[in-house]
C-alpha cells in the first residue's frame, strides 16, 4: 500500500509542475537567458547543465522568486535518480526561507525532500506553512498522501476541502478520486463520474468503469461505454473490443448488430467474429454476409475454425437461395465432418421447408464435385434420415472402403445398411476395419438392433458371440439378462449369466441380474447363491435402488418380509420413480398388514406407468381388496 501513496505523492507534487511553464514574473535579461537555456537542457534531459544554468538564473536576479521555484523543482527531479540532491534541496530551501522567501511551492518540494530523508517531522511542518501560504487542491492532497505514507491514516477532511478547489487538473481529481476508492467507494464513484462529464475524454472513461467494476454495477459498465460511443467520442479499440465482446458473451445480438460500424473500424478477427454470429443468430444476413466476407479476408482462421466458419457462412447463402455461394462455402469447408454436423442439425428434422433447402444444396454440391464421395455419403445419410432406402443405397453404394476407412466412417456406414437393408455381412465388414472399438462386430451390430423390430437377431448375434468369444463384453451379458427373458428359456439364460459372473466377479450389473433372475423364477436352491450374489452387488453399488429391490424381492421370497422392508431403506430415502419398485413396496407393505401404505404404493405403481407387468399386478391387487 505504501508504494502506492508514495507513487501518488510523486504525481501529486508534480502536477502544474513549473518547469516547462511559461515565467510568470518577467527576470532581467541576463537571467531570463540562463532560464530558457536551463529549460532546453531540461527538455534534452540533460539535468546536470539545467540545474547549474537555473542556479545562474537566480544568481542573476535574486529577487525572483519564480526562478528559485523552477531551480528546486529541476534538483527534486533529480533527486529520483541521484538521492544526494535531497540534501542539497533542503540546504538551499532553507536559506530561501531565512530570507524570508515564503512560497508554497517551495515548501510542498521541501517537504517532499525532508520525507525522502525520512525526517517526517520536518516534513509535516513543512506541508502544514505550504497550505498556510496558499491552500490549494495539490498541496492538499499532498499533504493528504503524506500522512497515509508515514503515519496512517490520513486525516479526510484535507480530500474533502481539495474537493471544494476549483477542479483545473484532470490528473489530480482522478487521484483523489482514486485515493477515495481505499475508504469510500461509492463517493469514489461520484467523483469519478463528475470528473468524465466535466472532460469526457477516455482518460476520465477508464477509471470510472473500473469503479464501477468493482462495485459490480457491470451495465453500467456497457452502458457508459456505449453511451461514450454514441456520443462520438474517442476511444481506444482495446474498450471498444470488450464492450463488443462483453454483448456478445451476453448473447446481446442486437447490440453488437447496432455497432457493427465499430466491428468493422477495429476489424480484428475476434471482433469480426463476434459480429458474423450475432447476424447469423438474429437473421441478418446483409450484416452475416459482409462480416464473413472480412473475416475470409483478413485470412486469421484459429485452428480448426475455418471449415466450421465455412458451413455458417453456407447457411447465410443458403437463407437468401444463394446455393452457387452456399455450395461455395462447403467446398472451402472441406470437412466431412463439420458439413455432416452442419447439414444433419435438429431443424433439418422439424421443417420439410428446410428438408428441402438441404435436398436442393446437397444436389448442388454433388453436381460440382469432381470426386463426388463426399456428396454421396451425406445424401445417402440424407436419404437414410428420411428412410428412402432405395435412393439411400444407390449412393451407398458408390462409396469404396479406402474412402470409409480414411474418414473414419465405418460406424455411421455400419447403421445406415443395418437400417436400409439389413445387410449385416455388409456391416460387420465395415466394423472389423474398425479401430479403437472394444466390442466385437456382432457386440456392435447387436447393440445397433437392441431396442428395434429386430430384438430377436440382436439376442441371437449375442449368444453367438457368448459362445465363441472366450471373454464378451459385460454388456453383453447384461443385454441377454434383459432380452433373454422374452426369447429364450429361464434356465438357458440363467448359464449364460453364470457363464458373465465367473468372468466378470466384480460387476454390480450381473449379480444384480442373475439374484433377481433367481428370486423372480423361484429357483429355491438357488436362494443361497442369489443372496451371496446381490449383498456383494449392494456393496459394489451401496446407493442403487434397484439392487436393494432385488435384494429385498429375494427376501420376500423367502418370506422374510422384515428384512425385505429393512432391505428396501435405500429405495424409500429417495424418490420413488420407478413402477417395479413401488409394486414391491406394496406387496411386501400388504404382507405385514400394513394395507394403507400398500394400497399407496399400488396406485404410484399404477401413476408411475414405466413397467408394464408391475402396472398389472398392481391394479389386480386394488382390485382383491
Amino acid at each position: 500500500m505504501k508504494r502506492v501513496f508514495y507513487l501518488l505523492l510523486i504525481l501529486i507534487i508534480f502536477t502544474g509542475c513549473a518547469v516547462n511553464r511559461n515565467i510568470s514574473n518577467k527576470p532581467n535579461f541576463v537571467a531570463e537567458n540562463y532560464f530558457l537555456f536551463g529549460q532546453t537542457a531540461m527538455q534534452q534531459h540533460d539535468f546536470e547543465s539545467a540545474i547549474q544554468l537555473y542556479q545562474k538564473a537566480v544568481e542573476a536576479d535574486s529577487n525572483n522568486i519564480y526562478l528559485k521555484e523552477t531551480l528546486l523543482e529541476a534538483l527534486t527531479l533529480t533527486s529520483y535518480f541521484d538521492e544526494s540532491a535531497n540534501a542539497k534541496i533542503i540546504e538551499i530551501g532553507e536559506n530561501y526561507c531565512e530570507n524570508s522567501i515564503n512560497s508554497e511551492m517551495i515548501y510542498s518540494l521541501m517537504a517532499e525532500a525532508y520525507r525522502k530523508e525520512q525526517q517526517y517531522e520536518i516534513a509535516e511542518i513543512c506541508f502544514k506553512k505550504a497550505i498556510k501560504e496558499q491552500t490549494t487542491m495539490r498541496n492538499l492532497t499532498a499533504f493528504y498522501v503524506f500522512q497515509q505514507n508515514t503515519n496512517p491514516p490520513g486525516n479526510i477532511k484535507l480530500l474533502k476541502k481539495a474537493l471544494k478547489y476549483s477542479w483545473d487538473e484532470k490528473k489530480l481529481v482522478l487521484t483523489i478520486a482514486e485515493l477515495y476508492s481505499k475508504i469510500d467507494s461509492v463517493r469514489s464513484l461520484e467523483i469519478f463520474t463528475e470528473t468524465y462529464k466535466k472532460w469526457s475524454d477516455e482518460e476520465c472513461l477508464t477509471p470510472l468503469l473500473t469503479a464501477y467494476e468493482k462495485l459490480g454495477l457491470y451495465d453500467k459498465v456497457l452502458e457508459t461505454i456505449q453511451f461514450h460511443i454514441d456520443n462520438k467520442r474517442e476511444l481506444s479499440a482495446p474498450i471498444k473490443i470488450y464492450l463488443i465482446g462483453r454483448y456478445f458473451a451476453l448473447e446481446k445480438y442486437d447490440e453488437v448488430l447496432k455497432n457493427s460500424s465499430i466491428c468493422f473500424e477495429v476489424g480484428t478477427h475476434d471482433i469480426l467474429k463476434y459480429l458474423f454470429f450475432s447476424a447469423i443468430n438474429k437473421n441478418d444476413f446483409k450484416t452475416g454476409t459482409l462480416a464473413g466476407l472480412a473475416i475470409e479476408k483478413s485470412g486469421e482462421f484459429e485452428e480448426g475454425f475455418a471449415a466450421s466458419f465455412y458451413t455458417y457462412f453456407a447457411e447465410l447463402y443458403l437463407a437468401t437461395n444463394n446455393y452457387e455461394k452456399a455450395v461455395e462455402s462447403l467446398l472451402k469447408a472441406d470437412n466431412i465432418e463439420v458439413i455432416y454436423s452442419y447439414i444433419f442439425s435438429d431443424e433439418l428434422f422439424n421443417s420439410t421447408d428446410r428438408k428441402e433447402k438441404i435436398y436442393k444444396l446437397l444436389m448442388e454440391y454433388h453436381n460440382s464435385l469432381e470426386d463426388k464421395a463426399n456428396a454421396n455419403y451425406l445424401l445417402g445419410i440424407f436419404h437414410t434420415e428420411f428412410k428412402e432406402k432405395k435412393n439411400a443405397t444407390t449412393y451407398l453404394n458408390k462409396l469404396s472402403l479406402e474412402y470409409i476407412n480414411k474418414n473414419k466412417l465405418n460406424l455411421m456406414m455400419a447403421i445406415a445398411y443395418i437400417q436400409n437393408t439389413m445387410d449385416l455381412t455388409k456391416a460387420k465388414t465395415l466394423l472389423e476395419d474398425l479401430d479403437g472399438i472394444v466390442l466385437t462386430p456382432n457386440e456392435l451390430i447387436a447393440s445397433l438392433l437392441f431396442g428395434t423390430e429386430h430384438d430377436s437377431i440382436a439376442y441371437s448375434m449375442l449368444k453367438e458371440e457368448i459362445s465363441v468369444n472366450p471373454k464378451p463384453d459385460p454388456s453383453t451379458f447384461a443385454t441377454c439378462s434383459i432380452l433373454g427373458e422374452l426369447y429364450d428359456t429361464t434356465e438357458n439364460l440363467f448359464i449364460i449369466l453364470e457363464k458373465g459372473i465367473a468372468l466378470y466377479p466384480e460387476n454390480a450389473e450381473l449379480l444384480n441380474a442373475t439374484g433377481y433372475l433367481i428370486a423372480k423364477n423361484k429357483f429355491e436352491e438357488k436362494y443361497d447363491s442369489a443372496e451371496l450374489y446381490l449383498k456383494k452387488a449392494v456393496s459394489l453399488m451401496p446407493e442403487s435402488e434397484m439392487i436393494w429391490d432385488s435384494l429385498a424381492w429375494l427376501y420376500f421370497r423367502q418370506e422374510k418380509y422384515d428384512e425385505a422392508l429393512e432391505a428396501m431403506e435405500i429405495p424409500l430415502s429417495k424418490e420413488i420413480n420407478n413402477s417395479e419398485i413401488a409394486y414391491h413396496l406394496g406387496i411386501i407393505y400388504s404382507c405385514l398388514n400394513k394395507k394403507k401404505k400398500a394400497k399407496y404404493y399400488y396406485n404410484l405403481a399404477i401413476e408411475l406407468d414405466n413397467e408394464k407387468q408391475s402396472v398389472q399386478l398392481s391394479k389386480k391387487k386394488l382390485s382383491e381388496n
